[in-house]
This record gives structure tokens, sequence and C-alpha cells, in this order.
């Protein structure tokens, strides 16, 4: 089967809700999923515990390899505290391997 990587760069939308939605049903299925956030993607993880978001529902679906970029935290003022998923912290090399070693790459 082949593996998939979603790349999120969008903040918290009506848009990027059915990404998310696309990756649960990826994640239902059985298909190898990872999701790397970048840019302002990382707004999706900021804030799930006070807010309504499908993507506290990743792990429930078999997404676990969350990745998120440790420059665009940074540039946000954000750190991994302010996040409450299980998410690897990833730098610049760590994202190109992370790309090269999918199938599929989609992004939103």
């Amino acid at each position: 089967m082949k593996s998939v990587l979603y790349i999120i760069r969008r903040p918290p939308s009506a848009l990027a809700d059915e990404t998310t939605d696309l990756m649960l049903v990826s994640g239902a299925f059985e298909q190898p999923v990872s999701v790397l956030f970048l840019d302002d993607g990382v707004w999706q993880l900021a804030g799930l515990v006070e807010r309504q978001s499908s993507v506290k529902a990743l792990p429930a679906y078999d997404v676990e390899a969350l990745h998120v970029a440790a420059d665009c935290l940074a540039q946000r003022d954000l750190a991994r505290g302010d996040i409450a998923l299980d998410v690897r912290v990833v730098d610049d090399d760590a994202i190109l391997a992370l790309i090269a070693n999918h199938d599929i790459v989609l992004t939103d």
C-alpha cells in the first residue's frame, strides 16, 4: 500500500476541515498516513483544547505520524507545549526526508 503525506499549510477553516476529513478516511482504510504542518497550518494544532476540530480525532483513526516544522512554530511564537497532540517537531532536513520517504504527497 502506498504511503501518503499530507502537508497542511492553511489555518483552521472549512477547507482545512475537509482536508482533515480526507486524512481520517485514509487512516480508516489503514493506509500509511503522515501529516506535516507548515506555515499557518501550525495554527491547526494550537488551541485544540478550546475549539472543535477533527484534527483531535487523527490518532483515533491511526493517523499518528504527526510532524510540525520547528521554524514555523517559532515564527508564530508557538512552542511544543502549545500543542495538545503528540507531534514530532522537525527541522528542514527532516522535512526533506519525510517528503522523500512517501509515495504520495498532497497539500491543502
